[in-house]
């Protein structure tokens, strides 16, 4: 294999036999396609190619440069496995330092701004699944009336790594979704795109991203994107008193780890926590005796 087209085709069918998802497929083959545009063939470029590469976009956030490194190590890992390569230049990658991103959900007022800033019906229900049920982009753009059980009112959600889990919906976003299609995608698709044709799928999640991000710059929402609406979903529940566990099931979430870097905790929470610490009785003297 000397064509990278055909180091691509075998590297994706490869991933489907490893049973990885269509949407992570998908997304490393864009990845690595971008790095060969970006820094040129895949079996000669060298380590230091890389390095640039990686140092190039000082707009990448510090969890996509992780993303990124992992990725690349990931492809040419596997290329040298396969003995396209006899050697990895992803193997000494600078490592990328770990920082910790304060969380930043939407407000509920940014919501409320949202969804009656002209928002159109099915902007709206997208909202309403973000952040009432905390549905990924990629979750919303899929949803299925046959994925819901009407008479228990909840919803069957296929999220990352093919997990299936079955969700509550609560009054506020079954008012939103109760008169939807019950045997059709709720967001079809009015153009083609890579999986569908015209009016035989659903959209993609980036159209559910680009839907949600204008309608938010349309409400005058800056400094946040369609993803702290699910952060939303954590932190209200959090302020409202809601187990962590709980929290941690309804988030999806593997461990509590990757739950707190949805929640926010207030400075009101904050001295609530002071506040219900016992009281210690202060004196207001010394009582210490001087000495002769």
């Amino acid at each position: 294999m000397q064509d990278s087209g055909d180091i691509l085709a075998f590297w994706a069918r490869f991933m489907q036999a490893e049973d990885l998802t269509d949407a992570t497929i998908t997304e490393r083959l864009r990845f690595i396609r971008h790095v060969e545009r970006a820094t040129g063939d895949l079996l000669t470029l060298t380590r230091h190619d890389l390095i640039s590469f990686m140092g190039s976009n000082e707009t990448w956030t510090n969890s996509t440069k992780q993303h990124y490194r992992s990725a690349l190590h990931t492809f040419f890992t596997w290329l040298q496995d396969e003995g396209v390569r006899l050697d990895n230049p992803a193997a000494r990658l600078p490592k990328v330092k770990a920082r910790k991103r304060t969380p930043n959900p939407a407000t509920v007022d940014d919501i409320a701004l949202v969804l009656n800033g002209g928002a159109y019906a099915r902007t709206r229900r997208m909202v309403a699944l973000h952040y009432y049920v905390g549905l990924r982009v990629h979750e919303i753009a899929k949803a299925h009336g046959h994925d819901v059980d009407w008479n228990e009112r909840t919803i069957r959600v296929y999220g990352k790594g093919k997990k299936t889990r079955v969700l509550p919906l609560n009054d506020a976003v079954w008012e939103v979704v109760k008169d939807l299609p019950r045997d059709g995608y709720w967001f079809p698709n009015w153009k083609a795109n890579k999986l569908f044709a015209l009016g035989e799928g659903h959209i993609l999640s980036n159209s559910v991203s680009d839907v949600l991000s204008r309608a938010m710059r349309r409400s005058g929402i800056i400094g946040h994107k369609p993803h702290d609406l699910r952060a939303a979903t954590a932190t209200e529940q959090n302020r409202a008193g809601v187990s962590p566990f709980v929290i941690q099931q309804n988030m999806r979430h593997e461990n509590m780890d990757t739950t707190t870097k949805y929640v926010l905790v207030d400075i009101e929470q904050m001295r609530a926590g002071f506040n219900a610490l016992p009281a210690v009785p202060m004196p207001g003297k010394s009582n210490r005796r001087r000495a002769a």
